[in-house]
């Protein structure tokens, strides 16, 4: 009996099959422990993840347009639904509002600065926990957003519509231009045998001007006009965006300066009405070169000592010997016009800031009271029913965008190339020698390199103008702390 009771356990001592079993289910249990806690860590990783996303929502609905609105109470309100609201919808997690800790603060600036912070703390329960002694898995999550409010702006639009704005838009308009009447300008006459251009055969009552509209020809002045005309619509569009208020007013200016569309503001109701009265947009009617049409407005000097001007009506047409832009008239119409402008806050009875668009080729051809008004050597007497003028081609004088800059107005300029007409001896002889010039002074009329822009024929002006836009919205000054 004793002899079979040792043979019996000498057999499991050398049975290895027994240690494996005990070995194994030794090793087992750290395995089993290891497998728990990644799976729990994995999945509070998860929530976390989630939680981290929520906050950085919830962090920017207290910033949008509409909340920057709203008061600091109202958007910590909003925020911590938003958060909980989202938290809620977390499966395997239990959302506790008493974890959460939204503060909402706004600077006392007129663009005021909003700050937020978003920060939750909690528990996500572990599924095996039971194994290595911890219940839950603490989990704590941060978000942090700012915003300043965008400034009120209000946009004055003032366009060149010059007849040198009547050169087609594309070269080949251009060139079917120069075959068809042997210039390349659409000329605006009421004289349809104007002797500097060659005959018309079989055009009846209509000039060039009409001779382009009719075959389909696209002039400057048009692209100019619809460009205008879509700013209404990118203003909107932009609006909506930050939640800024914008203003439009619109003018024109060749020999004189008149008001296309009045300051309005920008909203559903009035885009049509803008684009519409923009769509005046038109050249200047003459008689034929180098005259004037009757029964129109003219504007000339009144002294020598400054550019202040009036307006005249003629019964007949008026020499002005092609003296056809005048900047300084337009430069010293506007700035007169633009009130001051403010911070662009909307609280405080702050005003809107201000951005003069100037859009032209940029060269200067108008009738000066005196000789020495003109920077170059291209001036030539010539007098009329008002008196004796000069006629100046040059480029723009900057003097007059530094008096409008100088009073917090900034500037945004939009440069339609003007066109080396090199067959023309007049361009060659007067224009050539300084239209180097003229580029280099809008960029120096033009408050920073983002609000100068340059259309060479062919170019799109309405994206261009766009952009110019944009640049002047992203640009503006914003008061913060």
């Amino acid at each position: 009996m004793t002899f079979s009771v040792l043979s019996r356990l000498s057999s499991l001592v050398h049975d290895r099959r027994g240690n494996t079993a005990i070995i194994f289910a030794l090793g087992a249990t750290p395995l089993f422990v290891a497998a728990g806690v990644a799976i729990d860590y994995g999945f509070a990783a998860k929530i976390k993840t989630q939680l981290a996303a929520i906050a950085d929502a919830a962090a920017l609905s207290a910033t949008t347009p509409a909340m920057m609105k709203q008061s600091e109470a109202d958007a910590e309100t909003a925020a911590t639904n938003m958060f909980a609201a989202q938290a809620n919808l977390i499966k395997g997690f239990a959302y506790d509002g008493r974890n959460l800790t939204i503060d909402v603060a706004d600077s006392a600036e007129v663009n005021k600065m909003r700050t937020v912070t978003v920060s939750y703390s909690g528990r996500v329960a572990n599924s095996f926990g039971g194994l290595y002694y911890s219940r839950y898995t603490n989990v704590a999550v941060s978000s942090a957003a700012s915003r300043s409010n965008a400034p009120n702006i209000d946009f004055y639009l003032l366009l060149d519509n010059s007849p040198s704005m009547e050169l087609p838009a594309t070269t080949a308009g251009i060139d079917s231009m120069v075959q068809a009447t042997g210039c390349a300008f659409a000329c605006h006459e009421t004289n349809f045998k104007d002797p500097e251009l060659k005959t018309y055969s079989g055009w009846g009552s209509k000039d060039s001007y009409a001779y382009a509209k009719d075959n389909g020809i696209t002039l400057r002045i048009d692209n100019v006009r619809a460009a205008a005309q879509s700013l209404a619509t990118t203003a909107q569009s932009v609006m909506a965006t930050n939640g800024a208020a914008y203003r439009l007013a619109a003018y024109s200016f060749d020999y004189k300066y008149a008001e296309l569309q009045k300051i309005t503001k920008i909203t559903n109701g009035t885009v049509k009405i803008i684009s519409k009265n923009i769509g005046q947009l038109t050249p200047p009617l003459m008689s034929d070169n180098n005259n004037l049409a009757g029964d129109q407005y003219y504007t000339y000097p009144t002294g020598p000592s400054s550019y202040v001007t009036t307006n005249r009506v003629l019964s007949g047409s008026l020499y002005n010997n092609d003296a056809m832009t005048d900047f300084n008239m337009a430069l010293t119409k506007m700035n007169s016009d633009l009130p001051d402008p403010g911070n662009g806050g909307s609280t405080g009875g702050d005003k809107p800031q201000e951005v003069l668009m100037l859009v032209t080729d940029g060269v200067d051809d108008a009738s000066h009271y005196l000789s020495g008004q003109c920077s170059t050597r291209f001036n030539w007497s010539y007098s009329n029913s008002f008196g004796s003028f000069y006629r100046c081609q040059q480029p723009i004088d900057v003097s007059l965008c530094s008096t409008i800059k100088s009073r917090g107005i900034r500037i945004a300029v939009l440069y339609t190339t003007y066109f080396p007409v090199t067959s023309n001896g007049w361009y060659r002889d007067t224009v050539a020698p300084f239209i180097s010039q003229v580029p280099t002074n809008l960029q120096s009329c033009a408050s920073s390199p983002q609000l100068y822009f340059e259309v060479n024929t062919n170019g799109d002006i309405t994206e261009a103008m766009t952009t110019l836009f944009k640049n002047a919205v992203s640009t503006a000054p914003h008061l913060t702390q």
